[in-house]
């Protein structure tokens, strides 16, 4: 200490003082609060990814899923991406919900109240089911989910963050060995409903070429007539393929085609996922009867209600055109 430090004598102490603490909870963005929120929202997102995994298997499709194993394998690997994005949505969303909350209730009761939290997430939580109904067209129950997914993967991280700090507690370590613990009970609570036969794996129905016959249609004036002697004939059925590879609308009637072919049907080796309906049609660009395997037209749907699907464009990111009765 310097010798020209002049100290009061009448203070015990000298000239030192206390450091002043801060009235309040800290702001919104300070570290506490970060860690706490995005530590949350992360184990959510994994909960969230494994509950979909397990249910991605019952939903219909066109394709055979990964499966719960792939799905699962994949929650390890997810620190790399599953981290900044957690990161970033907290401090995009969460944390303006934790300080619009503060702000809304200290002007309305004078001071914090945990439930305006809850209350402000319904805002981003609706944002979200409306970009999801307005881009994918989902129905009312898929948009019902969405929106509660949407509210607990807000609301919860809001909660802790807000927990965090106002009571000064590091939570990152408790949320991460609750969220692992929670991810081992979703696991048990899955498999047993497949065991027990509450949940079940989606399979194509099994057809034959006596099921197959007779007029499919694509509900925008295309139609594919399956005749039993194993002719065929197509009245405006859009060629997707050639539209894709000219890089044009398919919609054009330049792309529709209309004329007689012939079909057939491949039961194929080991599962229904194997069905192929080969179909030939003089005016169409796509041709069937070749040695890939993958060519034709896959069966999904259900035993009661059929369909036909066929793939066309990007392997990667393919387009879907279906057939049903």
């Amino acid at each position: 200490m310097s010798r020209n430090t002049a100290w009061d004598t009448r203070r015990p102490w000298g000239n030192w003082r206390p450091p002043e603490v801060p009235d309040g909870p800290p702001p919104v963005w300070s570290e506490r609060l970060v860690v706490a929120g995005a530590a949350a929202l992360y184990v959510g997102l994994m909960l969230a990814f494994e509950v979909y995994s397990f249910a991605e298997v019952t939903f219909e499709s066109w394709a055979p899923p990964e499966g719960i194993g792939g799905g699962l394998l994949a929650l390890p690997f997810s620190l790399c991406c599953g981290v900044p994005v957690a990161l970033w949505l907290n401090l995009a969303v969460v944390l303006p919900v934790v300080w619009t909350a503060r702000r809304v209730s200290g002007r309305l009761h004078g001071r914090d109240a945990w439930w305006w939290v809850s209350a402000m997430a319904v805002v981003p939580a609706g944002l979200i089911t409306i970009a999801v109904a307005v881009t994918l067209h989902p129905g009312p129950d898929a948009l019902a989910l969405t929106w509660t997914a949407g509210e607990a993967l807000i609301a919860g991280p809001a909660l802790l963050a807000r927990e965090a700090g106002l009571h000064g507690r590091r939570l990152h370590p408790r949320i991460f060995g609750y969220g692992a613990v929670a991810v081992a009970v979703v696991f048990g609570i899955g498999m047993t409903a497949f065991r027990i036969g509450l949940l079940t794996e989606y399979r194509p129905p099994r057809v034959n070429a006596a099921a197959l016959a007779g007029t499919w249609t694509d509900g925008h004036g295309g139609t594919l007539r399956l005749n039993a002697d194993g002719s065929a004939r197509a009245e405006g059925l859009t060629d997707h393929e050639s539209a894709y590879a000219d890089n044009a609308d398919a919609d054009r009637a330049k792309y529709r085609c209309t004329g007689p072919g012939t079909w057939v049907y491949a039961p194929g080796e080991a599962t229904t996922w194997d069905q192929r309906l080969n179909v030939r049609i003089e005016r169409c660009g796509f041709d069937d009867f070749n040695e890939y395997v993958d060519s034709g037209w896959l069966i999904s749907g259900t035993p009661e209600h059929p369909k036909l699907v066929r793939l066309y464009g990007d392997l990667d990111a393919p387009g879907v055109y279906t057939l049903t009765r």
